[in-house]
């Protein structure tokens, strides 16, 4: 689900107005038991007056809209139930009974969709491209009309308390002590919902745009359509624990980055509930006590290993002879296919429009002399700034697809829908300079990697782990004085690029965090895994990673064309294994690995097909 950077409207402190008391319905709706033992309510069709006059640009003009009839939590997803579907919870203040928060609109789409499986309903959400599919029966995030309609139980009032008192219904800014509180405190609403109104604020479907209500449509309106780059804020209502009183109305509205690249709004008051349209048939009677066992004591988290391979890869044109060249990645996918692996990993989608991540290690100007030199090679095979980055015409879009390719596994994996990845890509990256191309690199796969994970999903520790034959001198220079890397590399030393001595540990805030192994030649599986126990394991523990990458080079493996270390493709397998261990302890188990170097054939098959397997376990 590709969501970028958007610098966003805050949920701001408004001034109190006086608003109207909610209209009583004539009578409340059908209280639906979910098989969790979830409370869910039957909200009617209906029409209303949308928006408001004078509050807020954006919601405006007031126009009339017809809904259809929907179910929708009773609650905002509460931690117990979240923790229990997803990977773990991401709340700041826990407790079971109170709202989860912290939650990325993908993390929420995505539980919408475990939740959907685990009870035999159809996923609504594409979890490559986010859209959802309002033709199935399962949970997805209401609609910003659906979520007002039902806030205002089908009334016109602005609020649902008495006597000017938000307290009575909502936690906000005045009253929630700067933190959120249990569920179903408060006085619901006329149809029963708790909430609707502070504690905190709730995704929604819709994209959000500050002009939409000026063209929306009548009938079950659901937003603008999203763009292709991704980078659309999301509709978020209902205010929350630090919202003043101005805040705490159902046409309220306001947009965030999905995934809190550059939030203006705490991450901590961001919430959801679920919802899915109406069961056609009659309404299954809630059972008499909810199940003392069943779906939520049996998920335990995504199980699947993503995959990156796409035909594109083999595009990049190196010339007869060369060492890094299309059929490696071919050996690959043999190998893969060959085990049965190929079959059991999901296969992800390559990102597109990655340049702005690009340019967060690489400069703009090396981005469009990589696209003009290559544009400008015709049917030659060329060479750009040294004599091992051979280019054709294609090499621009393929390096463009392979940061796409690792990108997306990272969302992934990142947003709990895949437990880890593996990117069969070319050309690598791990050389590459902010300004240079060199060793068959153009761009710096994993370095871009860790800006996105650090950007994007907000994860600040990033552990990179390189067990290619060759030092990543690029990827070290990336992060030599950063401060939210480790980078930790064994690598076959004296050799190109001639960097990577154990001296370098990185300066300023980087200090200590590069850890470089350097490897005599023939040092084997028992050199390089001592290493790992010894040198990286302690280290990284220490370092706590929220996510870790590997520069997975198999060009260290024994009988290389090109290396001269002895790991055996049993030994990858085993590395590979540690470093799983070490994402257990902090990041949640989260890896995604991407190929580097590997230039004998059998090798890359037997050793890619080991990893992947480790991966898998």
């Amino acid at each position: 689900m590709n969501r970028l950077t958007v610098l966003l409207p805050a949920l701001a402190i408004l001034s109190c107005n006086k608003v109207d008391a909610a209209k009583p319905a004539s009578a409340p709706p059908a209280v639906v038991m979910t098989a969790s033992g979830a409370e869910m309510i039957l909200i009617p069709a209906g029409e209303f007056t949308m928006g408001s006059t004078g509050e807020k640009r954006d919601e405006s003009p007031r126009h009339g809209v017809h809904v259809d009839a929907f179910l929708l939590d009773r609650t905002e997803v509460t931690q117990s139930m979240y923790a229990k579907l997803s990977v773990s919870d991401p709340s700041h203040f826990k407790a079971p009974a109170r709202p989860v928060e912290q939650v990325t609109w993908p993390q929420a789409a995505l539980f919408c969709n475990v939740r959907s499986r685990a009870e035999g309903l159809e996923p609504c959400y594409d979890e490559n491209t986010g859209l959802c599919d309002f033709s199935k029966n399962g949970y997805r995030l209401p609609t910003e009309a659906e979520w007002e309609y039902a806030c205002r139980a089908g009334g016109d009032a602005e609020s649902y308390w008495s006597s000017g008192k938000p307290g009575d219904a909502a936690w906000y800014s005045e009253n929630a002590g700067k933190t959120t509180h249990p569920v179903a405190q408060k006085k619901p609403n006329a149809w029963g919902l708790f909430d609707m109104c502070g504690n905190v604020a709730e995704w929604c479907n819709d994209v959000y745009a500050r002009d939409y209500y000026g063209k929306s449509p009548k009938e079950n309106p659901r937003g603008p359509a999203p763009k292709d780059d991704g980078g659309d804020p999301y509709v978020l209502r209902g205010g929350s624990w630090n919202s003043g009183p101005g805040a705490l109305r159902s046409s309220y509205r306001a947009g965030e980055n999905p995934g809190f690249s550059d939030a203006c709004l705490a991450r901590d008051a961001i919430g959801f509930r679920c919802a899915r349209k109406a069961p056609e048939g009659p309404l299954k009677p809630a059972p008499k006590e909810a199940p003392k066992s069943g779906y939520l004591d049996q998920v335990q988290g995504p199980t699947k290993t993503g995959l990156v391979y796409e035909e594109i890869y083999l595009e990049h044109k190196t010339g007869a002879g060369f060492p890094e060249r299309p059929a490696r990645l071919e050996a690959i996918a043999k190998g893969l296919k060959e085990s049965g692996l190929f079959e059991k990993a999901e296969r992800i989608r390559p990102m597109a429009k990655v340049e702005e991540w690009i340019t967060r290690v690489h400069s703009p100007e090396y981005l469009a002399r990589v696209k003009k030199a290559c544009g400008e090679c015709g049917d030659e095979i060329r060479f750009l700034d040294t004599g091992d980055m051979p280019i054709s015409a294609r090499s621009y879009e393929v390096a463009l697809a392979a940061v796409g390719g690792v990108l997306a596994a990272c969302d992934g994996v990142a947003s709990g829908r895949l437990k880890n990845a593996f990117c069969a890509i070319r050309p690598p990256g791990h050389h590459a300079g902010a300004d240079k191309a060199m060793g068959f690199c153009l761009f710096n796969n994993v370095a871009i990697a860790a800006r996105f994970l650090q950007r994007k999903h907000a994860l600040p520790r990033i552990l990179i782990v390189d067990w290619d034959v060759h030092h990543g001198n690029g990827t070290q220079d990336a992060f030599y004085s950063d401060g939210g890397v480790m980078y930790f590399s064994t690598h076959l030393s004296p050799f190109y690029p001639h960097t990577g001595a154990a001296e370098e540990t990185g300066k300023d805030a980087g200090r200590g965090l590069i850890l470089n192994v350097p490897l005599p030649e023939g040092a084997g599986d028992p050199e390089v895994l001592k290493a790992y126990e010894e040198k990286l394991k302690p280290a990284a523990l220490a370092f706590k990673p929220d996510f870790v990458l590997i520069s997975c080079g198999f060009d260290s493996h024994q009988n290389d064309t090109l290396g001269r270390l002895a790991i055996t493709s049993e030994g990858f397998g085993k590395m590979t294994r540690i470093v799983k261990e070490i994402a257990a302890a902090s990041a949640k188990g989260r890896v995604v690995s991407m190929l580097e170097g590997g230039y004998n054939l059998d090798n890359l098959a037997s050793a890619s097909a080991a990893h992947v397997k480790a991966l898998m376990e």
